[in-house]
């Protein structure tokens, strides 16, 4: 997939994501809007090993396995803690209502653990520059 890079720092890239086709003729094969409309565009975080700049159009790759790592840490991990808390609270002999707000709370808590844990995580790599 191809990528606009809007920043640039520290071996790290924030890049809009374009397009998803590999088009033999140039950037965009023109079946969609992609080229057209780069400011409203969310941004991802990817590794810059080849040192891309912003404003340079580069080939972006998922590193090996990233889907199931990404996968795994959000939504095993806050899945694990929301049923471990669950467990723990009807083994305290708590009330349903009481079990299910402690596995809420966990749950929000390792939610919003992970969010800061992973603000600079990303699977994303840049392979090349276009």
């Amino acid at each position: 997939m191809y990528a606009k890079v809007m920043r640039s720092y520290a071996g790290k890239a924030e890049i809009a994501l374009l397009c998803t086709d590999d088009a033999p003729e140039g950037l965009h094969c023109g079946a969609c809007n992609a080229g057209k409309q780069l400011s409203p565009r969310e941004t991802v975080l990817a590794e810059n090993a080849v040192g891309a700049g912003a404003g340079d159009f580069v080939k972006v790759t998922m590193r090996e396995h990233g889907e199931l790592k990404a996968a795994l840490t959000l939504f095993i991990v806050p899945l694990l803690s929301f049923l471990m808390a669950l467990v723990a609270a009807h083994a305290a002999s708590m009330s349903l209502w009481i079990s299910f707000l402690s596995g809420a709370g966990a749950l929000a808590l390792t939610l919003f653990l992970l969010r800061i844990i992973l603000k600079k995580k990303t699977y994303y790599l840049i392979a090349g520059i276009k």
